[in-house]
């Protein structure tokens, strides 16, 4: 839960098709940075990835971080639910890792 606001990843769910930067702005501060407390039981685990997504209509969005730092959100107005998902973990696989949350 997050604050009088809802919960965070009902945010995530409804951005604005123009605010991708505002979501990312609440991805680094919930996962990478952690000043938003622990996220909610709804997040997904796989392995190391902490992940979550949502789709209404034609968009859909990805948003995962792994413990190295390195993130990713992916805001799609096309294209399947899944497609978003699988371009999200390439991303994260081809990035670098940045500062670890764990020190």
């Amino acid at each position: 839960m997050c604050g009088a606001g809802g919960r965070v990843e009902d945010r995530i769910a409804a951005v604005p098709r123009s605010a991708p930067r505002a979501a990312a702005r609440l991805v680094t501060a919930l996962l990478v940075e952690r000043r938003l407390g622990e996220p909610a039981p709804s997040w997904q685990t796989s392995g190391p990835l902490l992940w979550h997504n949502g789709a209404t209509g034609d968009a859909s969005v990805f948003a995962g971080a792994m413990a190295d730092g390195r993130w990713v959100l992916v805001h799609r107005l096309s294209g399947d639910a899944e497609g978003t998902d699988q371009l999200g973990i390439e991303r994260l696989r081809h990035a670098s890792p940045g500062p670890s949350r764990t020190g």
